[in-house]
């Protein structure tokens, strides 16, 4: 017996979406997103401002899992085309305006960290108060790679100023930051985000690569360089949410050692989880981090079950730590993650050894990887 056209379509479709289903989406184009910071460890309330712990949490987040904090240069040359590409999970960090704390909060927690980020500054603000930075401030972190652009002149609302005030708001400032830093000015931030088509135009005959708005969303190759979108951040945004803001969204864990809230061993801390949703994921990109550690640790992971670990090199200081697992969904190309917070107790005073010596830290061995060979 022969099958019939029908049966023969409906086999194909099935064996169509089965492979689907197995495989991974081929990627699509990478995009970023550019987030905006104003003041940290402000000496008053405001809703732009954040504790120096909330955005030490962020930034050693972004750092430890997974990740590419690039630079906005590298961000417009892809935009324009004059970049091929970006990393997936790509990020650009900006600062606006020019309050004292760019230079006494973030700048020493992104140097330690070695990531890359952009000050927008209006020159009418420097220098004039205890709460804004100084000339010499800016050009020491100018000299250290910080990547110094404009926040216009004085920090208008653009639209409303007629041809020629907008013209000066943005080739003054362009003029003064080039002369106090001896570096090219190539980008401006719309001051509250205010813009439309004249100032954009203006902007492009001011002689500027770009324009960043506070539209929200990630920045995509081909986009408009001159309305490039922007995420905020508030004091009220909260860690969850941050990792909402940069892609992440929800990966369920069936189980999750040490177990949240609960305290895990000092002497020989082993981090592990089971996935719910494994089979959903990319085997590949499946990944495990103690958020704030340096460098990647090994780790191991079977596909086969879910079950991921690692084993920390070195004895854990007693306190609070979090821990992510992410991967990239099948279907949709999107990171998916979990992270569950947990502490390591205190370790107990070591037992003296004869002649007075102490016993030695226990060394922390890693698991072989999955036969797999992902890890790493």
């Amino acid at each position: 017996m022969t099958n019939s056209p029908r049966l023969s379509a409906n086999l194909l479709r099935a064996l169509l979406l089965s492979l689907v289903i197995a495989s991974p989406l081929a990627a699509s184009e990478p995009t970023a997103v550019v987030l905006t910071y104003h003041v940290v460890e402000s000496p008053s309330d405001t809703f732009y401002s954040m504790s120096r712990e909330a955005f030490r949490l962020q930034m050693e987040y972004l750092q430890s899992t997974g990740y590419e904090v690039i630079s906005l240069a590298d961000l417009s040359d892809y935009v324009a085309g004059r970049r091929e590409s970006i990393p997936q999970n790509s990020v650009v960090i900006t600062v606006d305006d020019g309050w004292k704390c760019t230079y006494t909060e973030i700048y020493p927690v992104l140097k330690e960290m070695g990531l890359p980020f952009t000050v927008f500054i209006y020159p009418n603000f420097i220098g004039k108060g205890a709460y804004a930075l100084t000339w010499k401030e800016v050009r020491e972190m100018a000299d250290n790679g910080v990547d110094v652009q404009s926040h216009s002149f004085s920090h208008p609302f653009l639209t409303k100023r007629s041809d020629a005030a907008l013209q000066h708001e943005l080739a003054e400032s362009k003029k003064v930051i080039e002369a106090k830093t001896g570096k090219p000015v190539r980008f401006v931030a719309y001051p509250y985000g205010d813009y439309n088509t004249r100032v954009a135009e203006a902007t492009a005959a001011a002689g500027y690569d770009a324009g960043l708005t506070c539209n929200f969303g990630a920045v995509e190759k081909g986009s408009n360089p001159f309305r490039m979108n922007r995420v905020v951040i508030y004091e009220k945004t909260t860690f969850a949410e941050f990792r909402k803001l940069v892609g992440a969204s929800e990966l369920r864990l069936a189980e999750a050692e040490p177990r949240p809230g609960k305290k895990g061993d000092p002497e020989r801390p082993v981090i592990s989880a089971r996935i719910e949703e494994f089979e959903a994921l990319d085997p590949a990109s499946v990944n495990l981090s103690v958020v704030g550690t340096r460098g990647r640790l090994p780790f191991s992971y079977d596909p086969r079950d879910g079950r991921i670990s690692l084993v920390m090199r070195e004895p854990m200081p007693g306190g609070n730590y979090r821990a992510a697992v992410w991967g990239i969904d099948r279907e949709t190309g999107k990171r998916r993650e979990a992270v569950w917070s947990f502490s390591i107790a205190n370790s107990p005073p070591r037992q003296a050894m004869a002649g007075g010596k102490t016993n030695p830290p226990l060394e922390a061995t890693t698991r072989a990887r999955a036969a797999s060979g992902s890890g790493q």
